[in-house]
């Protein structure tokens, strides 16, 4: 309360400056409710979009937020994008206090100006412009405003009243205008469950949210772009690096993209020609000719990104690629397509929005979309997708990078929208098994054996590569960090590309993995496979869950156990099935001293509602009490 009335007073004294400025930054003029489980709050953020033409765009964005606590310095960071196409314009920007007094005055010089190269670049002319304030105390208001005048129209500026979770917005608007001749196609993001308003007219379009309250982040809770409001517009008819093209549809605008990016680059060497024709010399099997090519490509080239121009979004020509051995991803995928064109092999060119959410392309939206290329071949009634980038994944494999989304195949016809594989539940898998004994001091010994394949494989196969120093700290700090004082005496891998298995076999040992209670031993029968995270609790979950991937792990332990003890209590067997997945436990003793351990945990993908939450965190609890339960052993009379 003091320190309000604080405010209040300290505010009265500086009200005729306050009031100089479009609106009061003041916090205390922020609404309680907007404030409510929030780290910033964005009081004014303004898009306004004219096209001249489909050949000329002006930007002009301003944006004022409160930062209220040190989880919301991210959301106060200024970064403007620019190339030779873009022009930045008018920069400003302020800093003010908690009572709205303004503490800084930043001008264009004081932003950092270098390269938007990613650190493996060989050439991009990309740069911008960043100011990132270091603040002292909080709250703290930033405001900014800049112009952008561009050449490039095929990529309209989208709308997010939100930026993150965990921010409140006062007001935030945006507009877009252009002539007659151009058509905008627009899609509508989660605008449902958002009082947007929508204003449009012939030749402009607005949209505004006012006083809209923070979302607070819950564990699971789907990407941002399933749950915030945003808005994604394009136009019919645009310009790229002075290329014109026009999209009404996705055939039109694929091909756009064949005549003008992808047909002219595909030219081979005579003596590359002649060497493909020799490697897949006899062979009819187009699958077999494709592994083939994918495997030379693996061997002859490595990914650096090239970015200069249109070359941000035209592949180099696969005869420089040829030449030089590297390349970016759409380069990469070019060359590997001119190499299965050369040996009669049919593959598509795809860009696609990768990474580990599964971001599909806006189908309502035609446009230049994605942030990464990769190729398609169709095999015997199955889709074949190749990641042309990496040097080790196996041919056809996707991982986590690009399966379950819709991507675009660019055809000689023109724009195909296509969905990438999917990873079912039972295909990604891990076999755990083990033999392991435990001595009279405690002390374990085991011999064990990881299978795993699909989404798991990923997990684990990128072990082959790494150093004992780093393997022997995988194991030791990361997979069984439950384990102490573990010691890695002999590990073994097995790579098994074509069926896409890893092997991994382990020998360990570790002292005093069991404990003592006067004559008692008392140790965990899980020791190499336990799934202990269980999601945080909350009172009242506003948001729903997502399981973005399922698996099923299969664990089969045999122990021997130490002389001079007898089974004195075990788990009890026991099985769960419900819509999350299943999980089974079953212990059998085999003779006086040797247990068999069994199980078996399944977990569904799927998107769940809120009210389901608590019933999964109860299953994941079990699960996880399950996964340390004790075998008591007692000391017998010798």
């Amino acid at each position: 309360m003091y320190f309000k009335q604080l405010l209040l007073l300290v505010t009265l004294f500086s009200f005729q400056f306050i009031y100089s400025q479009d609106f009061d930054v003041s916090i205390l003029t922020i609404p309680d409710s907007l404030k409510q489980n929030a780290n910033s709050v964005i009081r004014n953020s303004s898009t306004k979009i004219v096209l001249e033409s489909s050949k000329k765009m002006t930007v002009t964005r301003s944006k004022t937020i409160t930062v209220l606590n040190k989880l919301g310095n991210h959301n106060s960071e200024i970064v403007i994008h620019y190339d030779s196409s873009n022009n930045i314009k008018n920069v400003r920007a302020y800093v003010y206090n908690a009572i709205g007094v303004e503490i800084k005055d930043i001008k264009k010089r004081d932003f950092i100006d270098r390269s938007a190269a990613d650190g493996i670049s060989l050439f991009n002319d990309g740069r911008l412009i960043y100011y990132d304030y270091v603040p002292t105390t909080y709250p703290y208001t930033i405001s900014y405003e800049y112009e952008i005048e561009s050449s490039n129209t095929a990529f309209i500026p989208r709308w997010f009243p939100y930026t993150s979770y965990n921010q409140g917005v006062v007001k935030s608007s945006y507009e877009i205008t252009y002539p007659n001749d151009i058509k905008i196609q627009k899609a509508e993001k989660n605008f449902e469950n958002f009082n947007i308003i929508k204003s449009e007219k012939p030749t402009t379009i607005k949209y505004e949210v006012n006083n809209s309250p923070a979302i607070k982040y819950e564990e699971l809770c789907p990407s941002s772009l399933e749950v915030m409001p945003w808005l994604i517009v394009a136009s019919n008819r645009f310009r790229l690096e002075n290329v014109d093209g026009s999209a009404n549809n996705w055939q039109e605008f694929g091909k756009w993209m064949y005549d003008n990016l992808i047909v002219s680059r595909t030219s081979l060497p005579e003596s590359t020609k002649i060497k493909v024709k020799q490697m897949v010399s006899g062979i009819d099997d187009p699958i077999e000719k494709a592994k083939i090519i994918y495997n030379y490509v693996q061997e002859k080239t490595r990914y650096i990104s090239v970015q200069v121009g249109i070359g941000g979004w035209m592949p180099m020509l696969a005869t420089d690629v040829d030449k030089l051995g590297y390349g970016d991803c759409k380069a990469l995928t070019n060359y590997t397509k001119s190499l299965l064109d050369e040996a009669g092999v049919t593959s598509y060119y795809a860009p696609v929005y990768a990474g580990g959410d599964k971001k599909s392309m806006e189908q309502d939206v035609v446009s230049v979309q994605g942030n990464h290329a990769f190729l398609y071949v169709e095999g015997n009634n199955k889709d074949i997708w190749l990641e042309c980038t990496s040097q080790t994944v196996p041919f056809g494999y996707q991982g986590t990078f690009t399966d379950d989304r819709d991507v675009l195949l660019i055809t000689p016809e023109g724009g195909k929208i296509k969905h990438t594989g999917i990873y079912k539940t039972d295909d990604n898998f891990q076999k755990t098994n083990a033999n392991y004994s435990i001595n009279n001091e405690g002390n374990i010994e085991a011999d064990v054996t990881i299978n795993s394949g699909g989404i798991q494989y990923s997990n684990h196969y990128g072990l082959e590569k790494q150093p004992k120093r780093d393997i022997e700290k995988y194991y030791k700090s990361n997979y069984w960090s439950y384990i102490n004082n573990m010691t890695v005496n002999k590990y073994d891998f097995s790579n098994h590309k074509d069926s896409v298995i890893f092997n991994e076999n382990i020998e360990l040992s570790a002292s005093k993995y069991a404990s003592f209670s006067d004559d008692r031993m008392l140790f965990t029968i899980n020791a190499f496979n336990r799934a202990l995270e269980v999601p945080k609790r909350y009172r009242n979950r506003k948001l729903p869950f997502e399981i973005s991937r399922g698996f099923i792990d299969t664990d089969e332990f045999k122990i021997t156990l130490p002389e001079n003890y007898a089974i004195e209590a075990m788990p009890n067997n026991l099985k769960i099935e419900n819509k999350f997945g299943s999980y089974e436990l079953i212990i059998e003793k085999i003779d006086k001293n040797k247990i068999k351990y069994s199980r078996v945990f399944k977990l569904n993908d799927g998107q769940y509602t809120a009210t389901d939450y608590k019933k999964y965190r109860d299953f994941r609890k079990t699960i996880a009490k399950q996964d340390k339960t004790k075998v008591v052993l007692i000391k017998t009379t010798p």
